[in-house]
């Protein structure tokens, strides 16, 4: 049995709850998904102050769970604390839209990517780029919505939404368009037969890359962290899993 932590750093269990279902939908026959919430901060990030503190509240829901596990998604679309999460585990740590951007690149040759408000964009074209995705990046589009609106009615989005998959491929050359943020969960199935190019899912893409990653049974780089540093102030899981402490390297 292959087992998956999903981490969602939103404080929302309504949306831990899509998310994993989403993720049992794509996972194989054989895998066993268990999924936690973050203790505290913003019940759906969409700023640069509540993605600091999601940082924190990713490490500590990963220390704080009870139970061995194989491989870690973080199901948070800014990717937050993946690179923490990588320097302290010894199992493959993906996020859900560097999972989706690698797979878009492998079936077009420019990208472009779509999330639910305006505010992020900034925040989410630095994350892709921090990837080294500058040339197949196409664009980005922001629909007329918050986070907070699309996720309680994400019906009355998809008109917007598809209108910006369109934009991205007439206008910018898309190939292929990522559908970032938690919100838009799923929404890939229903709008793929109305669009011309394929649409990316980071839940869907990060299962598969994860059962992949499993399968290669590859070492885990230990040349960077965890380094020897005195923290205090954090909970006492948190700063076993900070301090690289065998008993908070799970999975194993």
């Amino acid at each position: 049995m292959t087992r998956l932590l999903l981490v969602n750093g939103n404080t929302s269990k309504t949306v831990t709850q899509k998310l994993l279902a989403e993720a049992e939908r794509h996972a194989g026959a054989n895998v066993q998904i268990s999924a936690v919430t973050a203790r505290f901060g913003a019940d759906l990030v969409s700023d640069r102050a509540s993605n600091v503190i999601a940082g924190h509240a990713v490490l500590d829901a990963v220390a704080h769970h009870q139970g061995p596990y194989d491989a870690v998604l973080v199901a948070i679309s800014l990717d937050t604390a993946v690179e923490a999460l990588r320097e302290v585990l010894s199992v493959p740590v993906v996020g859900m839209t560097e999972a989706a951007c690698w797979q878009a690149c492998l079936v077009s040759n420019r990208f472009g990517v779509v999330m639910p408000d305006r505010n992020t964009l900034p925040l989410y074209r630095e994350r892709i780029l921090n990837y080294g995705l500058r040339e197949r990046l196409a664009g980005l589009r922001a629909i007329e919505a918050t986070v907070q609106t699309h996720h309680a009615a994400p019906a009355d989005s998809e008109a917007a939404l598809r209108a910006a998959i369109m934009d991205l491929v007439v206008n910018e050359g898309s190939e292929a368009v990522v559908l970032a943020g938690a919100s838009m969960t799923g929404l890939q199935r229903r709008l793929q037969p109305l669009v011309p190019v394929p649409l990316l899912d980071g839940i869907s893409s990060g299962v598969i890359i994860l059962e992949g990653l499993i399968r290669l049974n590859l070492p885990t780089s230990h040349v960077n962290g965890p380094y020897n540093t005195t923290l205090s102030g954090l909970s006492g899981p948190c700063t076993e899993l900070l301090s690289g402490l065998p008993s908070a390297r799970k999975s194993i």
